[in-house]
């Protein structure tokens, strides 16, 4: 009986780990961001909803991308991804800067800062 929960503990243990270690590989514009935070929890059928990123794609409201490269690292990353908007597919590149818990959005219109969901 001791060595089942011995068991048990061990390998709960090195799942905590696991799942630890999986979060700090991702960069740090995974998240959810919004421009004003009072929209951090509206829904995406909204165009207010907020921006929702994954390591590999992003989506808000009616834009979806999947990012075909990411490249930087710390605080800098430029992004190219092919994006599907209201319906129409097209390439779009854009750079995302991490400083704490604010998130710049910089494409080819110029920066937008977002905060980060709590």
């Amino acid at each position: 009986m001791r060595t089942t929960i011995a068991s048990a503990s061990a390998c709960f243990i090195v799942a905590l780990f696991g799942a630890g270690a999986a979060r700090a590989a991702n960069p740090p514009f995974v998240g959810t961001w919004s421009l004003d935070p009072n929209y951090c929890s509206t829904g995406q059928d909204d165009q207010n909803a907020p921006l929702v990123i994954a390591k590999d794609r992003y989506d808000q409201h009616e834009s979806h991308c999947t990012f075909k490269s990411v490249e930087g690292k710390d605080s800098d990353w430029k992004i190219t991804s092919d994006c599907t908007v209201e319906g129409s597919a097209m390439p779009y590149d854009f750079t995302l800067t991490v400083s704490g818990d604010t998130l710049t959005f910089t494409d080819s219109g110029g920066g937008r800062d977002f905060l980060r969901c709590k």
